[in-house]
């Protein structure tokens, strides 16, 4: 399924994606050949410039899917419970904070089915990928490696979508890498195409992000 930096970009994330690959021809999104011309003034967009075939070195990309970002929550209880005695006590911080949060929950509550008063929480995507930059020593971050994760760029309903490569089959040896080969579609098993991510699976904890997050804004 789409996620909504991928889908709102689709073309990019494929490219920046593809700065991990060997070859990262080997998964670009392909490029328009010609482009449409209005009748404005302005000036017609260009077409974006091929990568080289190769790079000085592969990007590297650590993903924070759904898959991870969704169960780090802070929930309408734990946030009222620390910013309100400091809104009392004349914080300005705490003051502007609950100003836009509090419409936020009360927007998340509205959209979501059986959900409602203290029990509403906003799903920490950003700013988990943050608390990982801060703390990315901290035991209890798990990464996958080396994943070949592609980014559909035309479907008309999976435009967007982090596409990887379920079947449990081991990439071929550089030695016998046929990029030809038949029965590989998309040269998923090669050792010299495809992107290569790491992926999150894991964090220190997601009960006690929020609490951390808490304390560090506030300062608690």
């Amino acid at each position: 399924m789409a996620e909504f930096n991928t889908f709102a970009d689709s073309i990019a994330a494929a490219r920046v994606y593809a700065l991990s690959s060997p070859k990262p021809s080997s998964t670009m999104p392909p490029s328009p050949s010609n482009v449409s011309i209005d009748e404005s003034n302005e000036a017609p967009p260009q077409p974006l410039q091929a990568y080289p075939e190769k790079l000085s070195r592969q990007l590297s990309v650590t993903s924070f899917p759904l898959d991870i970002t969704s169960v780090h929550e802070l929930t309408k209880k734990q946030f009222i419970e620390s910013v309100e005695p400091l809104r009392q006590a004349g914080s300005p911080l705490a003051a502007w904070t609950e100003a836009f949060l509090s419409s936020t929950f009360n927007k998340v509550e509205s959209l979501r089915k059986g959900v409602t008063g203290e029990l509403v929480s906003l799903t920490l995507h950003d700013p988990l990928c943050v608390w990982y930059s801060m703390i990315t020593d901290r035991p209890g971050w798990e990464l996958q490696s080396e994943v070949d994760m592609r980014v559909e760029t035309t479907g008309q309903w999976t435009r967007g979508m982090c596409v990887v490569d379920r079947r449990n089959r081991k990439r071929r040896d550089v030695e016998d890498d046929d990029e030809n080969k038949s029965g590989d579609t998309g040269n998923w098993l090669s050792a010299k195409s495809g992107n290569r991510l790491n992926v999150c699976t894991r964090s220190p904890g997601a009960d006690q992000f929020a609490t951390e997050l808490l304390k560090r804004v506030y300062g608690l």
